[in-house]
């Protein structure tokens, strides 16, 4: 899955197609499990980069002492703000804006989530270095993106399956990483026919219902980064 232009806006016109993608990725918990495990967010601020319609948002949001959902899409904004108030979390702060220009000062948040997003990856490194920008020496950034090699990996695209080569580019800017085996598990073959069609079209539905298949093994690469105290004597 990308957060990319391969993926159609959640509009709400498919917030049930929406509905079921979310219950169906990763039922046990393992992805935000892994990512605790690298960087526990309780009583701590966290940056949500690529907060979406706020799913994620909303669960950070019980934990930590403050969630900055860093969000660009106009449409997606105005979902994350209905459900931001839904769930009557208070400190939770929406900025509308993307990874390469962040409107906060300098080192505010002491850990970042980004999960399926856009902006990390080759090529995006401005983002990186503002993400690290705006948090503190000695916080936290945690990326979790598609592995690769598994079941979803053959229905996606070319671009998409890039990622099977990014563990290299992660390592070159500092992170550690380990992958996450988990599934994406479906009600019905109807459902798993409507939610990977609508993201990846013909072949997807052909695919599922060629195998009849419901689960769908998926792993996810949970990239860690610590960002550096400075030196004592000031240098880099």
């Amino acid at each position: 899955m990308s957060d990319g232009e391969a993926i159609p806006f959640w509009g709400p016109e498919q917030l049930e197609l929406l509905h079921l993608m979310t219950q169906a990725v990763d039922p046990e918990g393992q992805i935000p499990t892994a990512m605790q495990a690298a960087a526990p967010i309780e009583k701590r601020i966290l940056l949500d980069v690529g907060a979406g319609v706020g799913d994620r948002t909303i669960l950070y949001a019980r934990l930590a002492a403050h969630v900055y959902a860093l969000e660009p899409d106009p449409a997606a904004i105005r979902l994350l703000h209905g459900r931001v108030k839904s769930s009557g979390a208070i400190n939770v702060s929406i900025l509308p804006a993307g990874a390469e220009r962040i409107p906060l000062e300098d080192d505010v948040v002491d850990v970042a989530y980004a999960t399926w997003s856009y902006f990390f990856g080759p090529d995006s490194e401005p983002g990186l270095r503002e993400v690290e920008r705006v948090v503190c020496p000695g916080g936290d950034l945690v990326v979790a993106q598609n592995y690769g090699h598994d079941d979803l990996a053959l229905i996606w695209t070319a671009d998409e399956a890039e990622c099977e080569t990014w563990p290299a580019w992660f390592v070159e800017q500092g992170f550690e990483y380990e992958v996450v085996d988990t599934v994406w598990r479906f009600g019905s073959v109807e459902n798993a026919v409507a939610v990977l069609g609508y993201l990846w079209g013909a072949r997807a539905r052909a695919y599922v219902l060629e195998h009849q298949k419901i689960e769908f093994d998926y792993k996810v690469a949970i990239y860690h980064k610590e960002i550096p105290e400075p030196a004592a004597d000031g240098s880099e």
